[in-house]
C-alpha cells in the first residue's frame, strides 16, 4: 500500500500542452512585464481589439483627452502610441507615491512631464514586442519602432503621418484598484515585405577572368585605310567629280586596320563577301630587293623627294588583284578572297583612280 501511493508520488507528470502562442498573448505579455519590471505596476490586459484603418479613420476615433507619442523607425515619423489619462495617472502615481490611489483620476490636458514619466514603461513595452510577437502573423510589425516626440493633438498627428493604412492594437487594462481602467493604443503601418530582386546566376569564374571578359564585350571602331597622302588645301577644295588622283605605289594589299587614335592594329587586303567590300587580316609582304642599276642613286633621290607611299614592300597590282577594286565586275555575292571561285579578272591601272563621288 504504502509503495503504491510512493510510486504514484514519484511519477513523472506529463507536461500540460503548449499553449500556442497568439499576437493578442503575445501583446498582452509584453505590457505586463514592461509594467512590472519598470515600476512595478501590476496590471491586467482585459481585451485587445485589432483592426486595419486609414489614417483619417484611426484619428477620428482618437479622444482629445489622449496623449500621443510618435513612433518613429529609420528616423522618420512611422506611427503613434495613444494613453488615456487613468493610464498616465497610474505611471505618475507609482513613480511619485509607489502605488495607486484609490479613486479616478480627474481628466486634463496631457504635459510634457506626463511623457517623460511615461517613457520607461512605453519604451520597455516596444522592445518586448518583436521577441513577443516572433512567430505570430505580427511578426516584424512593430521591428525597428522607437519613442519619439509628443504631438499636441490629432489635428497635428494628421499633417505629420503618412496617409496610408494602419494596424492598430487598442487595448483595455484593468489597473486592480477601484475599478480603475486604462487604455493604451498602438499604430503603425502594415508591414510589407520588399521583393528580393531575383540575382543572376554567378559564374565559377574569378575575378580577373571575369573582367577580362567584360572588356572583351566593350565595343571597338576600326577604320580601313587603303591609302593616305597629303594635298595642299586649295587643291583640295577644288576637287571635282571625274577628277582623277593618282595613287603611286598603291595596292590591294596596302590597307591598314588602324584604331581611333591613330595606332595600326593589323594589315588586311580589299576583296568582296557577299556583295559588300570586306577586308582580310594578312601578314605584311616581305620587303623585296630590286637592283637599281646606273639609276639606283637618281631613283632613290626621286623617292626621298616624294609623298610616303603605301606600306614598305608593296608589288604594282597584279592581275589577281585587279577584280577586288571599284569598276571591277561584280561577283554576284561571291567571296573575292576565295583563290577557287573562278572569278574573271579585270586587269586595272591602280596608278589613277577615277573621283566618282
Amino acid at each position: 500500500m504504502h509503495s503504491t501511493i510512493l510510486r504514484r508520488m514519484a511519477r513523472r507528470r506529463t507536461d500540460p500542452a503548449e499553449v500556442p502562442l497568439t499576437s493578442s498573448r503575445a501583446v498582452r505579455l509584453a505590457l505586463t512585464k514592461a509594467a512590472n519590471d519598470t515600476i512595478g505596476l501590476v496590471l491586467t490586459v482585459m481585451g485587445m481589439g485589432e483592426d486595419v484603418q486609414p489614417l483619417d479613420d484611426l484619428l477620428g476615433g482618437l479622444d482629445d483627452t489622449l496623449m500621443l507619442i510618435g513612433l518613429q523607425r529609420n528616423g522618420q515619423l512611422a506611427g503613434i502610441l495613444a494613453l488615456d489619462m487613468q493610464m498616465r495617472a497610474a505611471v505618475m502615481e507609482m513613480q511619485t507615491v509607489g502605488r495607486l490611489i484609490a479613486k479616478q483620476a480627474e481628466d486634463r490636458t496631457p504635459t510634457g512631464t506626463d511623457k517623460t514619466m511615461c517613457d520607461p514603461v512605453l519604451a520597455a513595452f516596444l522592445t518586448a514586442l518583436p521577441l513577443a510577437m516572433a512567430g505570430t502573423e505580427l511578426d516584424g510589425w512593430v521591428d525597428g519602432a522607437l519613442l519619439g516626440d509628443r504631438i499636441d493633438n490629432r489635428r497635428v498627428a494628421g499633417l505629420v503621418l503618412d496617409d496610408r493604412d494602419y494596424r492598430t492594437l487598442r487595448l483595455t487594462v484593468d489597473l486592480g484598484v477601484a475599478d480603475r481602467q486604462g487604455a493604451l493604443l498602438l499604430a503603425l503601418p502594415l508591414a510589407t515585405k520588399t521583393a528580393v530582386p531575383a540575382r543572376d546566376p554567378v559564374d565559377d569564374m574569378d575575378w580577373g577572368t571575369q573582367f577580362r571578359a567584360v572588356v572583351a564585350d566593350a565595343p571597338a571602331s576600326l577604320e580601313a585605310q587603303l591609302h593616305r597622302f597629303t594635298i595642299p588645301l586649295a587643291q583640295a577644295r577644288a576637287l571635282r567629280a571625274g577628277q582623277v588622283l593618282p595613287l603611286p605605289g598603291c595596292t590591294v594589299n596596302s590597307v591598314r586596320i588602324m584604331s581611333p587614335d591613330g595606332h595600326k592594329i593589323a594589315q588586311a587586303k580589299l576583296g568582296q563577301l557577299g556583295g559588300m567590300r570586306a577586308v582580310r587580316i594578312e601578314q605584311a609582304p616581305a620587303p623585296q630587293m630590286r637592283d637599281l642599276g646606273a639609276t639606283g642613286l637618281s631613283g632613290m633621290m626621286a623617292l626621298d623627294a616624294a609623298e610616303p607611299l603605301g606600306f614598305q614592300g608593296d608589288d604594282p597590282l597584279n592581275a589577281g588583284d585587279a577584280g577586288l577594286i571599284d569598276g571591277a565586275p561584280d561577283t554576284g555575292g561571291g567571296n573575292a578572297f576565295d583563290s577557287d571561285s573562278g572569278l574573271d579578272v579585270v586587269p586595272m591601272d591602280m596608278d589613277a583612280l577615277s573621283l566618282t563621288d
